[in-house]
C-alpha cells in the first residue's frame, strides 16, 4: 500500500514537471513577441553616394517615417566631429562640406512617435569622400603677367591660399571676410611666364586646387 502511494506521488510530480517544461517555450515565445513589438525594426539597408566632399544617403523606410542620422570622421567610432541630423518623412539626406579624401562613418535609426515603443537599432556604413574643389576654372582674361584672379564658390568657409611654383618658395595669402563673401582674390607678385598652383584651405583642411600660367 505504501509503495502504491509513493508511485502515485512520483507520477503526480512527474506530470507537474512535464507541464512546466511544456509551458516554458510558450512563455518564452510570448515574451519574444511582446519584445518584438515594443521596439521598431531598424532600417535594413543604408547606402552612401559620394560626390566630392558631400554624400547622399538613402535607406529603406520603416516605422513612423522619423529618422536620425549620425556622421563622424572616423571608422565606426562615432566620436570625431560627430554630426547629428533628424529627418522627417523622407528616406534620403545629403550632408555637405565634409573633409576631402577622408574615411567617414554613418548610421541611421528609426525614431518612434509612440513613447511606449523604443527607437530602432542603428544601421551603419563607412565611406571615403572624394576630392573637393571650390575653385572655378581660371578665365584667360583673369590671368596677367604678374597676377591671377582666383574665383571660388561664394560663402564657403575658407582661411587662406597657398601659392606654389617650381623654384619658388611657397607663399601663404590670408583671406579676409570680404574675400570670402566675394568668392574671389587677386593674387599678385607673380613671375611672368610661370606655372603656379593655388591651393585653398580652411585651417589644415584642403578645399580646392587649381593651376594657371602667367603671361609673358
Amino acid at each position: 500500500m505504501i509503495i502504491m502511494k509513493k508511485q502515485i506521488r512520483y507520477k503526480i510530480l512527474y506530470a507537474f514537471v512535464l507541464c512546466v517544461i511544456l509551458l516554458m517555450p510558450s512563455c518564452k515565445e510570448d515574451t519574444e513577441t511582446e519584445d518584438l513589438f515594443s521596439k521598431l525594426f531598424r532600417p535594413p539597408v543604408i547606402t552612401a553616394t559620394v560626390n566630392g566632399a558631400s554624400v547622399s544617403f538613402t535607406w529603406t523606410a520603416v516605422g513612423d517615417g522619423l529618422y536620425m542620422i549620425e556622421v563622424s570622421r572616423d571608422s565606426l567610432l562615432f566620436s570625431t566631429d560627430l554630426q547629428i541630423f533628424e529627418v522627417d518623412g523622407k528616406v534620403e539626406y545629403t550632408v555637405e562640406d565634409l573633409y576631402s579624401m577622408t574615411m567617414y562613418s554613418a548610421r541611421v535609426k528609426a525614431i518612434s512617435a509612440n513613447p511606449e515603443v523604443d527607437d530602432s537599432g542603428y544601421q551603419e556604413i563607412t565611406f571615403t569622400t572624394g576630392q573637393e574643389n571650390l575653385f572655378y576654372s581660371v578665365a584667360d582674361g583673369d590671368i596677367g603677367m604678374s597676377s591671377v584672379l582666383l574665383k571660388w564658390v561664394k560663402g564657403k568657409d575658407v582661411s587662406h591660399i597657398v601659392v606654389s611654383a617650381a623654384g619658388v618658395d611657397d607663399r601663404m595669402v590670408t583671406l579676409s571676410n570680404d574675400d570670402k563673401s566675394a568668392g574671389g582674390k587677386l593674387i599678385g607678385g607673380l613671375n611672368p611666364g610661370t606655372k603656379y598652383t593655388f591651393t585653398i584651405y580652411l585651417g589644415t583642411r584642403l578645399r580646392g586646387t587649381i593651376s594657371a600660367t602667367t603671361k609673358k
